[in-house]
């Protein structure tokens, strides 16, 4: 029993409704006053506010009893004194209309309420509160992209809200392992990850350091940043360990984002690798914190370019990229039994991590049985990425990198092999 029902329970629902949409009104309001505090001439706060949500609630519980025309006449006035006092404000070269539509949406939001519809009403609360709270940070944030990001944004939004929901939700390929939704699903994904990684390196400042540009590049391609850094630990040797560290620490983002993938498409699967990758992540990023502390200094890094705003051709590549994993893997289990399906899962894992780990988890959803087998093929695919990324480390950078990739992919790679040797030894 949530609070609501606990609410509903002990008092009348005319009475929770009542509570509700004051409530409401009072968190709209409460924003709205801090925000213009420094306007002696606005036109509504706290007391405006919760009255709104409450006549607007009073108004719709007295048309659900039978009189429409009470919510009408409410409706129609009140939008009548908006309007008055829009006007009044512009007399004053006040042409704001942010908090006179967030009076009406008050209104509507009292009159959602006595509907019943309190948690959707609830929601919408949060999102507008959200909105209005970020008025500085908002109109910072248009001011500093650029006309191609805009565009991108305007691209991904027709894709992940028009293109999207339109393709048919049908399956496909042996034993229907692909499906078109799905595979637009993925590409949503990937471009979302992409973007999200876009716009932290264009916002955040690379003054913060080896550790930040580690964990923001670690979020789309930690292998550009073991590339990236181990390259400069040549021309910084001072700097290598700290270079080092923060390939590590770039690496244990996969940790995470394998088990969010994994969960996503098969929660049990995700389960069974919680421990590892837990571990995986801890012994990666204590022996990476230590190194860091020795660093006062921000690290003079090298400037990540945050690259194409929106990269639909590497979204492209990487759905081909998992369609091919699924067929190879589909071909492994058919015709070379369970060890060469392990060893492709590892061979795949070297290129990218994700794509393997979302074919895996997609066929571990539709064969329960075989859930620690999935388990294996997805832990042999993050080792074998990791252990690539140690020989970039080695082979490219400089000798005093060794030290911090050894004692951050070590650890790593002997607990992979500890939990495939026991689920191996369980499973026969």
């Amino acid at each position: 029993m949530d609070w609501f029902e606990y609410l509903n329970s002990a008092l009348s629902p005319f009475f929770v409704g009542l509570l509700v949409s004051a409530g409401v009104g009072l968190i709209i309001g409460l924003e709205r006053e801090f925000n213009t505090r420094d306007k002696p001439a606005h036109i509504g706060g706290i007391r405006t506010f919760t009255m709104t949500s409450v006549l607007g609630y009073s108004a719709g519980w007295i048309g659900n009893l039978g009189y429409p025309v009470v919510l009408i006449a409410v409706l129609a006035g009140f939008f009548l004194l908006v309007a008055v006092a829009y006007h009044a404000q512009a007399l004053k070269d006040n042409m704001g209309l942010t908090t006179e539509l967030a009076l009406v949406m008050t209104l509507v939001l009292g009159i959602v309420i006595s509907a019943g519809h309190v948690h959707e009403s609830l929601a919408i609360v949060v999102l507008m509160t959200l909105i209005l709270s970020l008025k500085e940070q908002l109109h910072s944030f248009i001011k500093r992209i650029t006309e191609e990001e805009l565009f991108a944004f305007i691209k991904f939004t027709v894709l992940a809200l028009l293109i999207l929901p339109m393709l048919p939700d049908e399956t496909f390929g042996p034993e229907n392992l692909l499906n078109l939704r799905d595979l637009g699903w993925i590409a949503v994904l990937v471009l979302s990850i992409s973007f999200a990684g876009y716009l932290m390196l264009k916002f955040s400042s690379p003054k913060k350091g080896i550790p930040l540009t580690a964990v923001i590049g670690g979020l789309f391609s930690s292998t550009m940043i073991a590339w990236v850094f181990s390259t400069r630990s040549r021309e910084r040797k001072d700097l290598a360990p700290a270079f080092g560290s923060g390939i590590v620490l770039a690496s244990s983002i996969m940790y995470i984002r394998v088990f969010a993938l994994t969960s996503v498409f098969a929660f049990p699967v995700a389960m069974i690798l919680l421990p590892p990758l837990l571990l995986m992540l801890l012994v990666s990023i204590v022996p990476t914190w230590r190194m860091m502390r020795t660093f006062k200094t921000d690290a003079d890094v090298s400037q990540l370019s945050p690259g194409n705003p929106l990269d639909i051709k590497n979204a492209i590549l990487f759905v081909l990229l998992y369609i091919g994993i699924t067929f190879l893997m589909y071909g492994s289990r058919q015709w070379l039994g369970t060890t060469m399906t392990y060893f492709t899962g590892a061979l795949s894992g070297i290129a990218d991590s994700d794509a393997i780990t979302i074919s895996t988890a997609k066929w571990a959803s539709a064969n329960p049985d075989h859930h620690y087998q999935a388990a294996i093929i997805v832990l042999l695919a993050v080792m074998s990425n990791s252990l690539f990324k140690l020989s970039v480390s080695v082979f490219n950078g400089a000798a005093e990198i060794r030290r911090p990739a050894l004692a951050g992919f070590g650890p790593v790679l002997l607990v992979g092999i500890a939990f495939a040797a026991y689920w191996l030894l369980k499973m026969a």
